[in-house]
């Protein structure tokens, strides 16, 4: 029943393009009620893209879910992929799309993985536009955090390892990886994306494989370049910066939910969260993966409770 409420998608009642800003045109969806609470959502990645099912997580009779694709994300277009693709314009993205759709009341924040980030950034910028806070699969995007993916990790998949260190130099495993990945031959695009391009989608599994692509997707290629410009940059903010500015969002009601085998961000950054924000409802659920139905199962009854008090 649960699985086949998140495969049955709702449909926006509007979407559209935002005027465009810095070469960039940011397209947005609103989903719910047009005069509900509304629901400021940010998708993962970087360079992911929005997804209709968050939108099932809240009760659409209530609220008005918005989403939007991120610079260069999804129908999002640029005439310049990475010319201010940095997080503070994201954060500017969704103040427009506030001020372009007349909501001056305050929000709830919503994000999973890059978008729990993005979601604790936002309402630390603006607080007193923020009435609720909900995030899941928490990234904190310290050093600690980043480094999971490109350096701990391979403690538990050092054969995978050993296959992308076949492909690509050791000493500079990842600046050969970036020329790889930027350059103008698709052969090297490929080889890219085959490997280390692909390898945060193999941690939790048991037995994952690397499966050479054969044909260039220019999206997933995109994808890929935005995932990097951001994670060579340290993702745009200052080490440790949400939990040092944690005081400016502790008054707000916050909803934190986790996987508990969660390979891609390990589960002690929601638990560092929490203990930042000990008011918070705070849920480990006892699965595996970055984003497992029975999370989003959980999350969503945590609204619903919370919409009940």
């Amino acid at each position: 029943m649960f699985w086949n409420l998140f495969q049955r998608m709702p449909k926006p009642f509007d979407e559209g393009y935002l005027p465009t800003t810095d070469g960039h045109r940011v397209y947005y969806y609103q989903y719910g009620n047009p005069v509900g609470i509304p629901v400021l959502s940010f998708h993962g990645g970087p360079g992911g893209s929005s997804r209709p099912k968050y939108a099932k997580l809240f009760d659409l009779k209530r609220y008005r879910f918005l989403q939007f694709d991120q610079r260069g994300c999804g129908l999002s277009e640029a005439n310049d992929l990475l010319f201010r693709n940095e997080t503070s314009y994201l954060l500017q993205d969704a103040i427009h799309l506030l001020a372009y759709l007349h909501i001056n009341e305050p929000v709830v924040v919503h994000g999973a993985s890059w978008g729990s980030t993005l979601a604790l950034l936002f309402a630390e910028a603006y607080p007193k536009m923020v009435r609720r806070i909900v995030v899941s699969s928490v990234f904190l995007a310290r050093e600690e955090d980043y480094m999971w993916v490109k350096r701990d990790s391979r403690r538990f998949y050092p054969d995978l390892w050993a296959q992308m260190y076949e492909i690509l130099p050791e000493k500079k495993f990842f600046d050969a990886y970036e020329k790889q990945l930027f350059s103008d031959q698709e052969k090297d695009n490929l080889s890219a994306l085959s490997y280390y391009g692909s390898y945060e989608h193999k941690l939790g599994q048991l037995n994952p494989q690397f499966t050479p692509k054969e044909e260039l997707d220019e999206k997933v290629l995109n994808s890929a370049r935005i995932y990097h410009h951001y994670d060579k940059n340290r993702f745009f903010i200052n080490e440790n910066q949400i939990l040092r500015n944690i005081d400016k969002i502790s008054h707000i009601p916050t909803l934190i939910a986790h996987d508990r085998m969660d390979f891609c961000c390990p589960l002690k950054q929601a638990w560092d969260l929490h203990k930042a924000l000990p008011q918070a409802e705070f849920k480990i659920v006892p699965v595996y993966g970055h984003s497992n139905p029975k999370l989003l199962k959980e999350v969503r009854k945590m609204i619903k409770d919370a919409d009940k008090k």
